[in-house]
């Protein structure tokens, strides 16, 4: 769904207004003063909406017209909070007139319209012929209003896409797509003025909203992990809010559950660890028997990872430890009568590949391709920080064993 307003030509729409006012003169001496919108999906209309200035910041939507085959779907009501937040930094109030029907009265009761006035016998003056809607006779006007003043809010509306940006770039998410998605959700909401600074460990965002009102954030992301799942949801949020099929509220929802959404199960993440190091190790040139024994000190150097996760240990520790681990493990297999002959070499490179962070390297030199040189220069180092680390782990672990009278080969 798209809504676009109709700025040339505007006569051409004047049948489809007629549905709802079928003052046909009348209507025709308006339409230069009035803004045209129409509500589009697959580049066919679905709702039609006529909205008129009044003084003093007010503003009345004039006519709004649903195709009859489109009803019920509720491209009225979402034409209709298209309206409320497109003028609420313009208008203070919002107007509807329409006839004593009750279907109508109910509708607009729905969008959070409230009784304003009546003005008796209105139909009956205006029309010289009598007018009917789902056969009931029209004969007052009932004016509802609806105030606009917390329609929109420019600080809800960036928290919400830096909370988006928040959990991307927590989760592996690139600085473009973290941009782009917070650029998405504002230009959504109306919020055209937004500059966006994205690290890969903190956002600052400066949004602007009328002539005056300038809100400026920052959000601290510190260097985490990678969940795939978790950036696919929030893509398809964005796409979500993007095509108007979901409010802010609603988005402000549904992120706070993608971000208690839980990791996979840790037994299928170690036995996923596993036959990374054994697969991969074999790959890389390790034999069979040696990949075999990668696997099982694949799966038992995960749950040190996932140790060290949920006790928030230091990147440093945990990945130094898990070095020793797998060059212990290692050796110790080495040592078994019934698994020889096997090689260090072949057993640690496949067991290596849970700790080597992939993913952030691969995005570091994405990031540095696409001129984002600190961001990536700041991850690249990272990754190559965790490298260091496991190549203590091992060498550390290395050299005690050579010390103590073990022969490394």
């Amino acid at each position: 769904m798209r809504i676009q307003q109709v700025k040339d030509n505007k006569i051409q729409y004047l049948d489809l207004l007629q549905f709802a006012d079928p003052n046909e003169e009348a209507l025709e001496k308006e339409l230069d003063t009035m803004d045209l919108f129409l509500l589009k999906e697959d580049g066919v209309i679905k709702t039609i909406c006529a909205v008129r200035f009044r003084k003093n910041r007010k503003c009345e939507i004039l006519s709004i017209v649903t195709m009859e085959e489109a009803r019920g779907c509720g491209y009225g009501k979402y034409m209709v909070h298209y309206i409320c937040e497109h003028y609420s930094d313009r208008c203070d109030e919002l107007y509807v007139g329409i006839g004593n029907c009750r279907k109508l009265l109910g509708f607009f009761e729905k969008c959070g319209f409230s009784n304003s006035h009546i003005l008796a016998g209105y139909f009956l003056k205006k029309y010289k012929e009598p007018v009917y809607d789902d056969g009931i006779p029209l004969t007052d006007m009932v004016y509802f209003k609806k105030r606009l003043e917390a329609e929109i809010d420019i600080k809800k509306v960036v928290d919400v896409a830096l909370e988006a940006g928040r959990i991307l770039l927590k989760n592996g998410g690139e600085i473009f797509r973290v941009e782009e998605t917070m650029t998405r959700i504002c230009n959504r909401f109306h919020i055209d003025q937004v500059d966006i600074f994205t690290l890969s460990h903190a956002i600052f965002v400066t949004a602007k909203s009328g002539e005056e009102e300038v809100y400026t954030k920052v959000k601290n992301v510190p260097l985490s992990g990678t969940h795939l799942g978790i950036v696919a949801e929030v893509n398809s949020l964005s796409r979500a809010i993007s095509a108007g099929k979901m409010s802010l509220e609603e988005a402000q929802k549904r992120l706070k559950e993608i971000d208690k959404i839980e990791p996979i199960r840790p037994v299928v993440q170690i036995i996923g660890a596993g036959f990374a190091s054994g697969c991969l190790g074999y790959l890389l040139g390790a034999t069979a028997r040696e990949s075999v024994v990668a696997f099982f000190i694949g799966c038992i150097l995960y749950c040190w990872v996932l140790l060290a996760r949920r006790y928030h240990m230091s990147k440093i520790i945990s990945n130094i430890a898990g070095g020793v681990i797998i060059t212990g493990l290692a050796l110790a297999a080495r040592e078994v009568p019934w698994l020889a002959p096997v090689q260090l070499n072949g057993m640690i490179i496949g067991a290596l590949m849970p700790l080597v962070p992939g993913m952030a390297f691969v995005n570091s030199i994405r990031e540095i391709a696409d001129s984002d040189f600190l961001s990536g220069t700041v991850r690249m180092i990272d990754t190559l920080l965790v490298f260091v680390y496991i190549a203590i782990g091992v060498g550390l672990t290395l050299s005690i064993y050579h010390t103590l009278g073990g022969i490394v080969g």
